[in-house]
């Protein structure tokens, strides 16, 4: 009973006039037949008459530029072709991607060109960074009662010393156990550009 309701359907829809139909979703080329459940999509060719889909899925892509990086799609500013129901509902909304027209791939195209620009800017100063630090002989003074040091030395004495010599580094970049109470040689691994590197430091009278 529900094939032969379904054939009943869709020669009803074959003919029926194309003012029958009536677009069934807003901004889509999927039209609809008011009232007998039967949809034609022009835009993917398909025809669904009582739940049942006939005819091919449409090849036809639309081409998106990522926002943000998308495991499945590629990294930001690139641009993919996805299937249009999935940048309609679901890339777009959650603004993973955006159209890409000439006024987007502009815009990206200015901000891939300036994030460039900042990148090569980043690595020349790391390099002037890790060049001054080998250079580097990086000595602390304290005072001493005999054998006793008066004081210590702490990530802020270190990380201090590091800015003056123009290694810009935070408090929180020292990466000290403890502070050091002892005079002679010491290694303290310092956080530098996102990497850690043993930094050298005497502790002297």
């Amino acid at each position: 009973q529900n094939m032969a309701g379904s054939s009943r359907l869709l020669r009803m829809a074959v003919a029926l006039p194309r003012q029958a139909f009536r677009p069934a979703l807003p901004n889509t080329n999927v039209f609809g037949v008011m009232g007998d459940g039967a949809t034609i999509g022009e835009a993917s060719s398909f025809w669904s008459v009582g739940g049942v889909r006939f005819g091919k899925p449409s090849k036809r892509k639309t081409k998106v530029i990522l926002v943000n990086d998308y495991a499945q799609l590629g990294y930001r500013g690139e641009e993919c072709a996805v299937k249009p129901g999935f940048a309609r509902n679901f890339l777009i909304p959650k603004k993973i991607g955006v159209y890409s027209t000439e006024e987007n791939r502009a815009a990206f195209l200015a901000v891939k060109t300036e994030e460039e620009l900042v990148r090569i800017a980043a690595e020349k100063k790391m390099a002037a960074t890790m060049k001054r630090l080998k250079k580097l002989k990086l000595e602390i003074k304290r005072q001493m009662t005999g054998e006793i040091m008066y004081g210590s030395v702490s990530a802020r004495d270190i990380a201090k010393v590091l800015n003056k010599n123009r290694v810009e580094v935070a408090d929180s970049d020292v990466k000290l156990d403890k502070v050091i109470k002892e005079l002679g040689e010491h290694v303290v691994p310092v956080k530098i550009g996102g990497e850690e590197y043993p930094v050298p430091i005497s502790v002297v009278r």
